[in-house]
């Protein structure tokens, strides 16, 4: 009866010892990606941060410069405006024809809206 105990014993020890150490919890290294994954997941928290879409103030300023772009090409006048850019040139006849040049202001703005925001 003692050598069947005995046996019995050491079949308990034997397949019993095994068992405890795979039971234990087994930390790995920290500093080791895999190590602080299966910590995070250990714990019950998701090292998963999804990407974000694109950074916000950026969107927001590009947004707010398209909105002063347009604000300002609506202030502008739709009629057509000259200026005189400097002094007077003489023509043929000898007469005096001042330089004149359209206002582009408002294309500009129409030209960087385009290109900008649309």
């Amino acid at each position: 009866m003692k050598d069947h105990k005995a046996a019995l014993l050491t079949v308990v020890l034997a397949l019993g010892l095994p068992a405890i150490s795979l039971a234990q919890s087994t930390k790995p290294a920290q500093g080791n990606a895999a190590a602080a994954i299966s910590d995070a997941v250990q714990d019950g928290a998701s090292p998963y941060r999804p990407p974000e879409a694109a950074d916000p103030t950026a969107a927001e300023a590009k947004r707010a410069k398209c909105e002063s772009l347009k604000s300002q090409y609506n202030a502008t006048s739709k009629t057509r405006t000259y200026t005189s850019p400097g002094t007077a040139t003489q023509n043929a006849q000898g007469r005096s024809v001042p330089k004149i040049e359209r206002d582009k202001t408002r294309q500009s703005l129409e030209d960087t809206y385009i290109a900008n925001c649309t």
